[in-house]
């Protein structure tokens, strides 16, 4: 088997196209085509489904890429061994979060990073989910740490961590629309301020599924903002309810800021590493996640 074929076909099936492969080892796009067709012919076996606006994975090609993960790893530890290459945790590190997550959960495990590797550049780029995976397929970050899964192919997940989700509100509204129960007087609260959220949640299946879990239908938006620490903020200056992770929150409740609704079943949601498949990191994001993974956990 050639190994030049099987490097061909494995910057194909990361890039998801024939012409970004093509740039990225420096040949023309005939050629690489080629290498990948005699890859197939010599082996009797088809990789890819092909079409006009790409290629996919067949279910035999989804087995030879992760087997070709492995196999250019190895090439590359060996590589570095013989030449006795050390490799020095510097330069830039580049990678996405939500604002939430980089809030709550970057900020103090960067610092102490940083001052143990000073010659590092962190480079952090802050958005919705989709806008973040979008980042990770075109390759303008390393990796990304956010809440949310977004189902798009060659992106790969690890769980980090879990957090529960806390129903809060400034207290003057709990107690201006306190009833009979907590039930009537959160459907008065939804009634007088509405629910702040993030854009066109209701809209979506999975922000919708939580919502009506949440409160058994769909309640009255009183604001939509997709950033979750303006959501709080709004929420903190009495303009409804808001759906946060306690992390976020946990001060506020503590000091009176803000009301804990009570909630019988929160939900709990994990925290993700999200990574282009195949994509190999930097040392630097490699040792960055291993330190922010031990913090998180710990």
């Amino acid at each position: 088997m050639e190994l030049n074929y099987l490097r061909a076909f494995f910057e194909v099936a990361k890039s998801g196209k024939f012409s970004e492969a093509a740039a990225r080892l420096n040949i023309s796009q005939s050629a690489l085509s080629r290498s990948v067709s005699l890859l197939e012919e010599q082996e009797g076996v088809v990789l890819f489904d092909r079409s006009k606006s790409g290629v996919e994975l067949t279910a035999k090609g989804h087995q030879v890429f992760h087997l070709c993960e492995e196999l250019f790893r190895t090439e590359k530890a060996i590589e570095n061994l013989c030449r006795e290459v050390q490799e020095k945790c510097e330069g830039p590190l580049r990678f996405a979060a939500t604002d939430n997550v980089i809030n709550d959960y970057l900020v103090e495990p960067l610092h102490t990073f940083r001052r143990k590797y000073p010659k590092v550049i962190p480079s952090i780029t802050s958005g919705p989910p989709d806008d973040i995976i979008n980042s990770l397929i075109h390759s303008e970050n390393e990796f990304a740490l956010l809440f949310a899964k977004v189902a798009i192919p060659n992106i790969e997940y690890r769980r980090l961590t879990s957090e529960f989700m806390t129903l809060v509100c400034k207290p003057q509204l709990w107690k201006e629309c306190k009833s009979s129960n907590n039930d009537k007087t959160l459907r008065k609260v939804l009634d007088n301020y509405g629910y702040i959220c993030s854009i066109g949640a209701l809209l979506e299946t999975r922000p919708k599924r939580v919502i009506m879990e949440l409160f058994g239908e769909a309640p009255q938006i009183g604001l939509e903002t997709n950033s979750q620490e303006a959501q709080k903020r709004f929420c903190l200056t009495g303009e409804g309810l808001a759906y946060l992770t306690r992390s976020m929150v946990e001060k506020e409740i503590s000091n009176g800021e803000l009301f804990e609704v009570p909630v019988e079943h929160p939900h709990e949601f994990n925290l993700w590493l999200a990574q282009k498949k195949g994509r190999q990191l930097s040392l630097a994001a490699r040792t960055f996640i291993e330190h922010f993974t031990d913090e998180v956990q710990g």
